[in-house]
């Protein structure tokens, strides 16, 4: 396929050629794939990703072929790891895990004990140490771990179970590092499903340094995801693990602080959350989630329910901006009622305001809005979003939300946190590092190093620059344990690995040392490529989000929510009226071709190693892979058969559409493919499987009636 796809190239390209006839072609041409999923595995059941999520130590990861060198220490059955007479619980918990690690990842038999003569690991908190810093010491005799508290012991411990997986033995090189992770908090959405975290799920985080986890709550026991959850306990046992839990509020009491009742309404609201769960590090607001009647001229004073109201006003050509979009003066006002109730239920409750829907703004208005904030919250802001530049073509393009096609820092987050440092305040950045962004929505994380390495020391000069203090790492979609999150947990570290070291061993762990160069060519390959994603909301909200689920229906009637199987979330169900105006298509269609080639070259590159790999466990590594990146492919082509069908239905061209209309058919029947293979893509924790195979089944189903396809 690859072979043809460069002979045909070569003709499609040509400057004679029409360019939709050019679309045309590569859809054809694409839609024909490769190796399917189907060919190599049997169809998953919904939701049986979540027996491979729940491993938090991979089983049998021992090269039993390997035996220790000169300068290894080995462990060995029977080896005791000794924590104390009066370990702190977490201590004791991370140290059991240890010994679960090496029975599980390396058959090796270990117990934990208060002493012992001759111990393989020492574990001693040392309160004299910086926070949240440990030192490991590695001799032939054993491992000496010395940290500043619980967390840190606990962090010492998951990375020698790094170092022994890269390694994949019981064998640790003698010599010594100090590290101390640069960033916390590093707060993370789940991955599970929103809003539920399970222990293996918790466990996973911390292993990979994260430090707190994400509840969008709307009231007590009640979130976004879960109508009725004991939040209390979600917070206890986070803690055992070592994480601390933000709450990010969709709490919504609609009123002004000047107004009469106000402070009672605060109180029996955000006070009644705070008292709730005084265990909860911090609570986020951002503006869209905690909108109030504002008296600043500038804005309507209105909440977003109120959409009559709202309409009569646009009827009037008043196009003011609602108090969640816009920097209002009197949001101190706002905050500091808010925070009075929120701390008279717990006084140490971190307050985060993140300016998340006011980006956009002239720089002045919101820097006017920062100097007037009380200097006891944390001031929140993404970390790339509003940045406008022009793709490699000279296509115009806006990182409308969370992306990784710019690098970042934009200069509305330059802005904010100059200022803050001036100001003394402290502050977090929403940064996407958990390993995804909304660049594809139905994936379970972004397989691009090269340009997360980018990200990672972009990230680490804004700490080094800015005092940058914490991290949101993912949104909506969660976080998902990858090779991203390893890069991600080194980078942020100080004593980390160098990153081209780290990725060759990665590479060399999961996919066998024969295999990393070609491994390394695929990644970089696609690191270059999603620079070409154009991050616009028609793409965010559109074929990006669902994949090869979202709907076709160019030159048939506009769909309706009540029409699909599975009612729309966060979608534009009808693509022709996000691109009603858009005169980018053909600029965007340019890039889309080098994209599908990529993703899917590089998802063949894998399969074939798959072929080819006698390990079990690097067999499905590379068959995985294969497969995300054949989806991927998948996806942008989804996207560009979506833009190609806008050209043609402007161009009145029936014959056009439907010879669209039968790429996309056989591009979304081989993605069904994908995703019955693997039950993670196609699904978002938040959609849930409105990317999955029963919109997939739906969608060519629709395709087969309106447009006579098969």
């Amino acid at each position: 396929m690859n072979v043809l796809f460069k002979q045909v190239k070569g003709y499609l390209t040509m400057k004679n050629l029409p360019v939709l006839g050019h679309i045309l072609c590569c859809a054809v041409l694409f839609a024909a794939g490769a190796t399917t999923a189907a060919d190599v595995c049997a169809v998953e059941k919904p939701y049986d990703f979540r027996a491979r999520l729940a491993d938090v130590h991979k089983p049998n990861r021992r090269d039993w072929n390997l035996t220790a060198q000169a300068g290894e220490f080995a462990f060995a059955d029977g080896m005791k790891i000794v924590v104390g007479d009066q370990p702190d619980a977490l201590v004791t918990r991370a140290a059991e895990d240890f010994r679960d690690y090496l029975l599980t990842s390396m058959g090796v038999n270990v117990s934990v004990v208060s002493a012992a003569k001759s111990p393989a690991v020492t574990v001693t908190v040392d309160g004299a140490m910086k926070a949240r810093e440990y030192a490991i010491a590695v001799t032939e005799k054993g491992v000496a771990l010395r940290a500043a508290d619980a967390k840190a012991a606990a962090q010492g411990l998951y990375r020698l179970e790094d170092r022994m997986n890269l390694r994949c033995a019981p064998f640790l090189a003698t010599g010594a590092e100090t590290r101390r992770p640069r960033f916390s908090p590093r707060m993370t959405h789940s991955g599970w499903g929103c809003d539920q975290f399970p222990d293996a799920h918790l466990a996973q985080m911390a292993h990979y340094g994260l430090d707190a986890i994400l509840i969008f709550t709307k009231a007590v026991d009640v979130t976004k995801g879960v109508p009725n959850i004991d939040i209390a306990d979600t917070i206890r046992r986070a803690k055992a693990w070592g994480l601390d839990t933000y709450l990010y509020s969709y709490v919504l009491a609609f009123a002004h602080p000047e107004d009469p009742g106000a402070k009672e309404l605060f109180a029996d609201t955000y006070g009644r959350v705070a008292a709730m769960y005084p265990e909860a590090k911090g609570i986020i607001f951002v503006g869209e989630s905690c909108q109030f009647p504002s008296k600043d001229e500038r804005v309507l004073p209105y909440c977003y329910w109120e959409k009559a109201k709202i309409a009569e006003h646009r009827k009037k050509g008043d196009a003011r901006p609602l108090a969640g979009w816009f920097p209002c003066r009197d949001y101190p006002d706002w905050l500091n009622a808010v925070k009075a109730a929120i701390r008279a239920k717990a006084p140490n409750m971190e307050v985060v305001f993140w300016s998340y829907n006011w980006g956009y703004h002239d720089e002045k208005l919101r820097l006017a809005l920062l100097n007037a904030l009380p200097r006891d919250i944390t001031l929140q802001a993404t970390f790339e979003m509003f940045e406008r530049f022009e793709k490699r073509n000279g296509l115009p393009s806006r990182v409308a939300d969370y992306s990784l096609t710019y690098v970042g820092p934009g200069r509305y987050f330059s802005s904010e946190a100059k200022e803050a440092k001036k100001l003394g305040m402290k502050m977090y950045a929403m940064s996407n590092t958990g390993g995804h962004t909304w660049d594809f929505g139905t994936i379970p994380f972004d397989p691009f190093p090269y340009q997360w390495h980018k990200r990672f020391d972009a990230v680490v000069k804004a700490h080094d620059d800015w005092n940058l203090a914490g991290l949101m790492e993912n949104h909506h979609y969660g976080w998902w344990p990858s090779f991203v999150s390893e890069l991600s947990k080194e980078a942020y570290t100080e004593g980390g690995m160098p990153f081209e070291d780290h990725l060759r061993a990665i590479a060399a762990r999961d996919y066998g040392a024969q295999n990393v160069a070609d491994v390394l060519a695929v990644w970089k390959d696609w690191s270059e490529k999603i620079v070409d994603m154009h991050s616009e909301n028609e793409n965010q909200y559109g074929p990006f989000r669902y994949g090869p689920a979202y709907p076709f229906n160019a030159m048939e009637p506009d769909l309706k929510p009540e029409d699909l199987p599975i009612p729309p979330m966060y979608l534009t169900l009808n693509y022709r009226q996000s691109a009603a105006k858009d005169d980018s298509l053909k600029l965007q269609l340019e890039l889309l071709d080098p994209m599908v080639e990529s993703f899917m070259k590089g998802g063949d590159k894998f399969l074939a190693m798959a072929a080819a790999e006698n390990d079990a466990a690097r067999k499905e590594n590379a068959l995985r892979m294969g497969w995300h990146g054949q989806y991927m492919a998948r996806c942008c082509l989804t996207a560009r058969n979506t833009k190609a069908a806008v050209l043609a239905e402007r161009a009145k061209d029936r014959t056009a559409v439907v010879k669209i209309a039968q790429a996309e058919y056989d591009n979304a029947k081989a993605a069904l493919a994908l995703v019955e293979s693997d039950s993670r893509l196609g699904w978002e924790p938040t959609m849930l499987y409105r990317g999955g195979p029963e919109m997939i089944k739906w969608k060519l189903r629709y395709l087969e009636k309106h447009y006579g396809v098969r």
